[in-house]
C-alpha cells in the first residue's frame, strides 16, 4: 500500500482530522509515481484486472444474463399479473413505471456500480462506511430465508412436472383417492354454482393431495416423502449450478435467462388462437382510474418493482463484484430494467389471455377466475386452464412447469451465491473450497426446508415470507441509499463512478440518488409498515379468515426470525464502534462513518490510479467531488 494514502496508524482513513497545510500537501502529492498517468477509462488487460482468488465472469454476457435471470423470476409470472388486476388493471402500470423509473432503477444501478467498484461482497463493500456493515449480514439472512421457501416452490413445480406426464392430467377430475366428492367438481365440465360443491378438482388436488394442507400450525405431522424427494432434486440442481462459483453459474444462465421467454411467447401464441383471449387482454389493460389516487396502489407498485428487480437484497452487489473494473455497468442496468419490465407485461398478457379463455369456456365473468394470485394462480388456475390446450395438454403443462422452475432456478442460484460470496469474502481462504461451501450451503438449506414438506408447509412459507423477508427489503434499501448518498457522500460516490466508467454521472442519476429515491423510499417504507400493522390487526379480528390460522407462538416465532435479520444492523454498528480508534465515544463514532483502508478498487493498478485521482481532487481541482459535509473535509485545503 503506497504511503501516500491519507490514513492514520489505526487503519481508518482520517479525512476529518488530517492536519495538512498548503506547503505539505503538494509534497505528498508529488510522491505519486509519474508512471500512473493513465486516464480513467483506459483499458487494463483481463489478467491485470483479475482480483486474485475471487474469480470473474468469463464474458460480460454472462453477467448480463445472470442479472436478467435473478431479476426476472417467479414474481413476474404470477405476482405482477395478479397485482395489476387487484390494483386497477392498466392504471397499475402508471405508478409501477413511475416508481420503477425514479426508485427501483436508480437503486439497481447504484448497487451494480457499488459492487463493481469495490469487487466485494454485500458485507465487505461497507468498508466505505464500516458502521453499516450489518446491512450485508442482514441481507444474507433474509436471502437465506428467501431461498429456503423459494426452493420449496420450485419443488412443487417439479412435482407438477412429473404429474403432467400421466395419460390424463390428474387435476382435471375428482379422484376418490384424494377428493371430497361432496364438495369437489370439475368446473371445466360442470359449471357448478352449488354452494356445497364449491371446490374445484384442481384446488382439491393441490391442497388435499399435493400439500395435504391443514388449517392450524399445531397440526403439523410427518413429512411427505414425495415432496422431500422433489426438494432434494431441486437442491441438487442448484448445487450443480453453483459448485464452481461464477464459472459454473455463468454457463447455467444461458438456459435460465432465455428458456422462459421461449415458453412465454409460445404460450401467448397458442392462447391468442382461442376464443376469449382478447377479452382477457382487455380486462388486463383496462384501467380503473379511481385506483390511481389510492396510496396503497402506489405502495404495491413500489413493492413489486423492488421484488421484480431484486434490489435491496445484496444480490446485485455480489454479481457486479465479479465484473471487470471498467465494465459498462450503466448500459447493463438500463438493459436489465427494461427487459424486466417487458417480461412482466409479457407474463401479464399470457396469464390474462389464458384466464380469458378459461372464463369463456366456463361462461363466467373473467373476474371470477382472475381473482386468484400467488401459489393459487400458479398451481390451481393456470394448470386447469392449460389442460384445455388444443393439442397434447400434457406437453404444454410440462413446458409451463419447466419454465417456472427455470425462473426459480435463476433466482435461487443467485441467492446461494450471494450467501457464499459474503462468507468467502469474510474468510478468504474459503475461496479455494467453492465446491465444499456450495455443498454445505445447499445441504443446510435443504434440511431447513424440510418443515415445508409437512402438511403445515404453507404456514412455514408464510412465516419466512412475511417475517424473514417481507418489508425488510425496504429497510435495507433505505439504509443503503441514505448511507451511500448522505453519509459516505454523494460527491464521493459520483467521483468513484466517474473514475470507474471514465465519464461523469448524468443528471438524472444524481437527482434520483441524492433526493428523489431516498425520500420516496422513506415515505413508502413508513407508510407500508403502518399499513401492514393495520392489515394484520384486521386479519386477527376476522373470524371468517379460517383457512390458515397462525397461533400466538407461531407469530412470536415469526418476529424472532425478523429480529434475527434486523438485529444484525445495530449489532455490527456497536461492534464497529468498539473496534474503532479513539479515546472517547465521539471520536469512535466519527471513525465509524469513515472509509477503511480496504475501501477502493481491489486491483492494485486501478487502486493506484484511484489514489492519484483522489489526490488531485484534494489538491484543489475539485474538492467538492469528494466531500459532502464538513466532517469529511480536510482542514487547511
Amino acid at each position: 500500500m503506497p504511503d501516500t494514502i491519507l490514513k492514520d496508524t489505526t487503519g481508518y482513513y482520517d479525512f476529518a482530522e488530517e492536519k495538512t497545510n498548503n506547503s505539505s500537501l503538494p509534497r505528498k502529492l508529488s510522491t505519486i509515481s509519474g508512471q500512473l498517468d493513465k486516464k480513467p477509462g483506459d483499458e487494463v488487460s483481463e489478467e491485470s484486472d483479475h482480483t486474485d482468488h475471487r474469480g470473474k465472469w468469463s464474458k460480460g454476457t454472462e453477467f448480463l444474463l445472470s442479472c436478467i435471470s435473478i431479476s426476472i423470476g417467479l414474481g413476474n409470472v404470477w405476482r405482477f399479473p395478479s397485482l395489476a388486476y387487484e390494483n386497477g388493471g392498466g392504471v397499475f402500470l402508471i405508478p409501477y413505471f413511475i416508481l420503477l423509473f425514479i426508485m427501483a432503477k436508480p437503486l439497481y444501478y447504484m448497487e451494480l456500480a457499488l459492487g463493481q467498484f469495490a469487487s466485494s461482497s454485500p458485507a465487505k463493500v461497507w468498508s466505505c462506511l464500516p458502521g453499516f456493515k450489518g446491512i450485508g449480514f442482514a441481507q444474507m439472512l433474509s436471502t437465506f430465508f428467501l431461498t429456503t421457501f423459494y426452493n420449496f416452490i420450485m419443488c412443487l413445480t417439479i412435482f407438477y412436472m412429473f404429474a403432467s406426464m400421466q395419460s390424463t392430467l390428474p387435476w382435471t377430475w375428482c379422484d376418490p383417492d384424494w377428493a371430497d366428492n361432496s364438495t369437489c367438481y370439475n368446473r371445466l365440465k360442470e359449471n357448478q354454482t352449488d354452494s356445497i360443491r364449491n371446490q374445484t378438482a384442481s384446488e382439491q388436488y393441490f391442497r388435499r393431495y399435493v400439500l395435504n394442507q391443514v388449517t392450524h400450525l399445531e397440526e403439523m405431522s410427518t413429512m411427505d416423502w414425495r415432496l422431500v424427494l422433489c426438494l432434494l432434486l431441486s437442491w441438487t440442481i442448484v448445487f450443480l449450478a453453483t459448485v464452481r462459483g461464477v464459472q459454473s453459474l455463468g454457463k447455467v444462465v444461458y438456459v435460465t435467462a432465455t428458456y422462459p421467454y421461449i415458453v412465454l411467447i409460445s404460450l401467448l401464441v397458442v392462447a391468442l388462437q382461442k376464443q376469449g383471449s382478447i377479452e382477457g387482454l382487455v380486462f388486463f389493460f383496462k384501467p380503473k382510474w379511481n385506483k390511481l389516487f389510492d396510496i396503497e396502489v402506489w405502495y404495491k407498485a413500489c413493492e413489486q418493482s423492488f421484488f421484480s428487480l431484486n434490489t435491496g437484497f445484496g444480490h446485485l452487489i455480489m454479481y457486479a463484484s465479479y465484473n471487470n473494473f471498467r465494465h459498462n455497468v450503466h448500459r447493463d442496468a438500463l438493459i436489465i430494467s427494461v427487459a424486466d419490465t417487458l417480461t412482466s407485461v409479457l407474463a401479464g398478457c399470457v396469464v390474462f389471455s389464458v384466464l380469458g379463455t378459461l372464463a369463456h369456456d366456463l361462461e363466467q365473468d373473467i373476474s371470477t377466475v382472475a381473482k386468484d394470485s400467488g401459489l393459487t394462480l400458479a398451481f390451481i388456475t393456470y394448470p386447469e386452464a392449460l389442460s384445455q390446450a388444443p393439442f397434447v395438454p400434457q406437453l404444454w403443462s410440462i413446458l409451463f412447469f419447466i419454465m417456472l422452475y427455470m425462473l426459480g432456478l435463476g433466482s435461487a442460484i443467485g441467492h446461494i451465491e450471494a450467501i457464499l460470496t459474503t462468507i468467502k469474502d469474510e474468510f478468504p481462504h474459503l475461496h479455494q473450497k467453492k465446491s465444499v461451501m456450495a455443498l454445505v450451503a445447499c445441504l443446510t438449506c435443504f434440511i431447513c426446508g424440510l418443515p415445508m414438506t409437512t402438511n403445515a408447509g404453507e404456514h412455514v412459507i408464510n412465516l419466512l415470507d412475511n417475517y424473514g423477508v417481507g418489508a425488510a427489503v425496504f429497510l435495507y434499501a433505505v439504509l443503503e441509499i441514505t448511507g451511500i448518498m448522505w453519509i459516505y457522500g454523494y460527491r464521493r460516490f459520483l467521483s468513484d463512478v466517474h473514475f470507474m466508467l471514465g465519464r461523469p454521472v448524468g443528471w438524472f442519476w444524481k437527482w434520483t440518488w441524492i433526493l428523489v429515491a431516498p425520500v420516496s423510499l422513506i415515505f413508502i417504507y413508513g407508510y407500508g409498515t403502518v399499513m401492514l400493522a393495520i392489515d394484520n390487526a384486521k386479519e386477527e379480528k376476522d373470524e371468517s379468515n379460517t383457512r390458515l390460522i397462525m397461533p400466538a407462538w407461531g407469530t412470536a416465532l415469526g418476529w424472532i426470525l425478523a429480529m434475527l435479520c434486523i438485529i444484525q444492523i445495530p449489532f455490527w454498528f456497536v461492534v464497529t464502534i468498539i473496534k474503532a480508534p479513539g479515546s472517547t465515544v465521539l471520536e469512535k463514532l466519527k471513525y465509524t462513518f469513515r472509509p477503511t483502508p480496504e475501501w477502493g478498487p481491489r486491483n492494485p493498478t486501478f487502486r493506484r490510479e484511484w489514489e492519484k485521482w483522489n489526490a488531485k481532487k484534494i489538491k484543489g481541482q475539485a474538492p467538492s467531488a469528494l466531500y459532502t459535509n464538513p466532517s469529511f473535509k480536510p482542514d487547511d485545503v
